[in-house]
């Protein structure tokens, strides 16, 4: 056995291994989104495998075949909202904003929209020619949106490789790892096993409270709003569903303006029966039934912590931070848990 280093020599190890983990982290950060996606899919997948691999005896097999359905799932899902939020929004823009620009001018040219208008030197013709305008701009920056789409396939399928072995790798070796993370991390090893059980609740809370939770509500308000007669109902759907990733209200947002604007239009009993089947199906059941159903005896962020995690995230990070925040103020809380049990000190 090496004898003891001396304290010039720990010095010198510490210093030439804080370099060379600087070193690693800059190599590893362009790819760090595919391999947190693909440690994410591991941790949600790993309880299936632990319970197949009493039976299925081909542990390299196995991961192949949870991995593969995993990034299947996740990428039907992204790709179909991505397609379909951005085509259904271009035929909004396109076909129907002269219908749309027509019905909210009889409604502007009112006497009393008009006398409030003239009031503030506006005219119905010129807010529809504002809208109008702001629709055109608003096709252009979609066309030039899916160009870019386009050009980021190849870094899209990038990800999807290195997702996809991170996940095969972790599915494969993660007891192995997990071995030599208790090993080397000098924190006791149940506070580590308390952070791991963190990030699998986090990951299953994220999946279920946000993603199937989002799903649902997006296809029951595309329902609702196809039973009410509205137009592009799979497009209000869709973008129903993304804005459920706004905590107790994202919903609100999209449901209760298009109840409004049929009401508006003469539609008053489909509104109204648009806002109570949103009211109840869409909310009262998700959020009392369906929700504490699935997640049961996964971490559950509160409301306010998740509504800044989310858009904290999002600033952040763009578009993985909606995953990535979750996770970071829920492990924080962990942390703020595990020293509150073993290392505040006794006269605190």
């Amino acid at each position: 056995m090496a004898s003891e280093p001396t304290q010039v020599e720990k010095r010198t190890f510490g210093v030439m291994f804080a370099a060379i983990a600087v070193m690693a982290c800059w190599t590893v950060w362009p790819i760090w989104i595919p391999i947190f996606i693909g440690a994410l899919l591991a941790a949600v997948t790993w309880p299936i495998k632990a319970r197949l691999n009493k039976r299925f005896h081909h542990p390299r097999t196995l991961a192949v075949i949870l991995t593969t359905i995993a990034v299947a799932i996740a990428s039907t899902i992204v790709v179909m909202v991505g397609l379909v939020a951005v085509r259904e929004l271009l035929r909004v823009l396109s076909e129907d904003v002269s219908r749309y620009a027509a019905e909210s001018l009889v409604w502007f040219k009112s006497p009393s929209v008009a006398r409030w208008l003239s009031r503030i030197g506006s005219s119905p013709e010129q807010v529809r020619n504002t809208l109008q305008s702001y629709a055109s701009s608003a096709v252009s920056h979609l066309s030039d949106l899916l160009g870019r789409l386009i050009a980021i396939t190849s870094s899209g399928i990038v990800m999807l490789i290195f997702g996809s072995l991170t996940s095969y790798y972790l599915l494969v070796d993660g007891e192995a790892l997990a071995q030599m993370i208790y090993r080397l991390v000098p924190i006791p090893e149940e506070d580590l096993r308390s952070l791991m059980r963190e990030f699998y609740g986090v990951a299953m809370g994220t999946l279920l409270g946000i993603v199937v939770i989002g799903i649902f509500q997006g296809f029951a308000c595309g329902l609702g709003f196809m039973v009410a007669g509205v137009s592009r109902a799979l497009f209000w759907g869709t973008v129903t569903g993304v804005a459920s990733l706004i905590p107790s209200f994202g919903t609100a947002l999209v449901a209760v303006p298009i109840a409004i604007v049929l009401m508006v239009q003469g539609h008053v009993v489909a509104g109204v029966a648009l806002l109570l089947y949103w009211g109840f199906v869409v909310v009262l059941f998700s959020d009392l039934v369906l929700r504490p159903m699935l997640m049961k005896g996964y971490v559950k962020l509160h409301s306010l912590l998740l509504l800044i995690a989310l858009f904290g995230g999002l600033e952040a990070f763009g578009a993985i931070g909606l995953l990535v925040g979750p996770l970071f103020v829920t492990l924080f809380v962990a942390m703020l848990r595990i020293y509150e049990r073993n290392y505040r000190p006794a006269n605190t």
